[in-house]
């Protein structure tokens, strides 16, 4: 199933973050914010829903291993 164009942009993002910050795009609106603020080895992970009023955050792993987690539950 395709959902359109999916794109990573790096950025400084100086106005939010101090570090390298990656953001993932879908058809050019941003889903997603990767930030190592808390160091290289603890990433962190921004979801942005449609209308602003979703907006989480958490670690990179954890997200990682619930979509692990989802797919292993289908197979």
């Amino acid at each position: 199933m395709k959902f359109g164009k999916l794109e990573t942009v790096y950025s400084s993002a100086p106005e939010e973050y101090e570090r390298l910050t990656l953001e993932v795009l879908l058809d050019g609106e941003r889903v997603a914010r990767i930030d190592q603020e808390e160091g290289a080895d603890r990433l962190n992970i921004e979801l942005f829903g449609a209308d602003e009023k979703f907006r989480t955050r958490m670690l990179l792993d954890d997200l990682i291993a619930a979509l692990i987690d989802a797919r292993q539950a289908f197979l």
